[in-house]
């Protein structure tokens, strides 16, 4: 076998799903795992994917003056934050950059003013819903190998480590939601193995205890899910007793029943065995039911930053037709809603446009309207003929970005505006080149929605081009 060749990498920016991105002196572009921004390292040439070249860390020569000692005792194993260990300040400057040279590179964007990146505002305990699956097939450290001296050492309620399926990374303490959930993860694992149930095996599927879901709000009310193998009441009832009577802030428990081969649950029944239907969120003005099922953003403070941006470059005055493609439970158009005439709102997924219609009537707004279709689908001839044509469209895609139908459709319907709201800088910017025949970038601004990870949003407002 051929030894990997050993380059030197001045380290520059950050990359995809915790990997850094660097250049040989030589000027081959490389990336890297376990480095950051300003480290000068020597690494293996591993595998070329695509044109790039990926490299194995083997040594650092000059460490970053923007290395951090991550809070985590978990970073670097359960693959939840890839950078805890670089400074905030820049992991915003970075990010800022991601979107910056999209819209250049890709987005061939010339002429338009990128506003400064808004932070989170805090970058710990930010996230309102965490999913752990349970395991009988814990991952160790080379350490905790020699330490294990019966079956209930290994077992776990976590995370999947990164690039291994069947191994659980049991973790102790998670910095991205309320400290009370780590009381109730660590309680209800606790718990159950007291009870001698039985964890989930991966690999040979099964196992009574499979996942646990714990949703909270800003005023920190938490909802439990258990999703279980089978319809154990006597064991169920269990669970509830021991959580109500340890967790006042616990005012929701939901269960599931999943005996597929799968992880997959959002197509089976969610049952309600105490409390309440929902937890209530209120962003603003505006108040949304969350439910077990519900799509919500998972950082709830900053996604009234991002509402409040978008209506800051929507700069309604009372009486436009708004569409909203792309609208998940609504959330945006609801928003926008008490300053518009009428919002337009489209989802595939019909649980979804069913929690939109929940939350219109829970502010008492008659003037949003919701369909389930596939934003690619749409009859734009019956939309506009029923509701009028847009004087505004906000679209907020997946990460693929938007259909080419949509893209087409938008430029047939040719708002004066169009808000761009994306989670990928990169799909983002190859839509706005697709209709830069007809629309032009007034500004942009990223949104740091998730420290410490690579993951940046950002909104662009467009103007028609007349």
């Amino acid at each position: 076998m051929r030894k990997p060749k050993i380059v030197e990498i001045e380290i520059t920016g950050l990359a995809h799903k915790g990997a850094a991105v660097g250049r040989t002196d030589e000027g081959l572009v490389v990336f890297v795992r376990d480095a950051v921004p300003g480290d000068r390292v020597k690494a293996s040439l591993d595998k070329k994917r695509k044109g790039t070249w990926h490299a194995r860390l083997e040594e650092i020569i000059r460490y970053s003056t923007h290395r951090n000692k991550a809070i985590c005792q978990h970073f670097g194993i359960c693959g939840g934050c890839s950078w805890q260990n670089l400074d905030y300040a820049e992991q915003l400057q970075q990010k800022e950059k991601m979107v910056k040279d999209a819209l250049i590179r890709i987005g061939k964007v010339a002429d338009f003013l990128i506003e400064p990146i808004l932070p989170a505002p805090q970058t710990e305990l930010y996230r309102n819903k965490l999913e752990y699956t349970f395991s009988n097939n814990r991952w160790l450290t080379k350490d905790e190998m020699d330490q294990v001296k019966n079956p209930e050492d290994l077992l776990a309620l976590g995370f999947h480590r990164p690039g291994i399926y069947y191994k659980i990374v049991d973790i102790q303490k998670c910095h991205l939601q309320i400290d009370s959930t780590n009381q109730i993860r660590n309680f209800i694992k606790k718990l159950s193995i007291q009870e001698k149930l039985s964890f989930y095996d991966i690999k040979n599927q099964t196992g009574f205890l499979r996942n646990l879901i714990i949703k909270s709000n800003t005023q920190n009310e938490i909802m439990c899910i258990l999703v279980l193998s089978e319809n154990d009441e006597q064991i169920i009832s269990m669970f509830v007793e021991q959580l109500r009577a340890n967790f006042k802030e616990i005012i929701s428990i939901y269960k599931v029943i999943n005996a597929k081969k799968n992880d997959s649950y959002l197509d089976l029944t969610f049952d309600k065995v105490y409390g309440e239907d929902y937890l209530t969120e209120n962003l603003d003005h505006a108040k949304f039911l969350i439910g077990p099922k519900s799509f919500f953003q998972t950082n709830p403070k900053q996604a009234a930053a991002l509402y409040r941006l978008i209506a800051e470059y929507a700069d309604l005055k009372g009486d436009e037709v708004i569409y909203d493609w792309y609208c998940g439970v609504g959330s945006i158009g609801i928003f926008l809603a008490k300053n518009a005439g009428t919002v337009i709102g489209v989802e595939e997924v019909a649980e979804a446009i069913e929690d939109a219609k929940l939350n219109a009537k829970a502010n008492a707004l008659d003037n949003c309207h919701f369909y389930v279709t596939d934003a690619k689908d749409i009859d734009i001839e019956n939309i506009i003929e029923k509701h009028g044509a847009p004087d505004l469209i906000v679209v907020d895609p997946p990460r693929a970005g938007m259909h080419p139908n949509v893209i087409e459709q938008i430029i047939q319907m040719h708002p004066p505006k169009l808000i761009y709201v994306s989670c990928n800088p990169a799909t983002q910017a190859r839509d706005i080149q697709l209709l830069s025949t007809h629309y032009k970038v007034e500004k942009i601004k990223p949104l740091d929605m998730f420290p410490h990870t690579n993951h940046v949003e950002s909104v662009a407002l467009l103007s028609y081009l007349k």
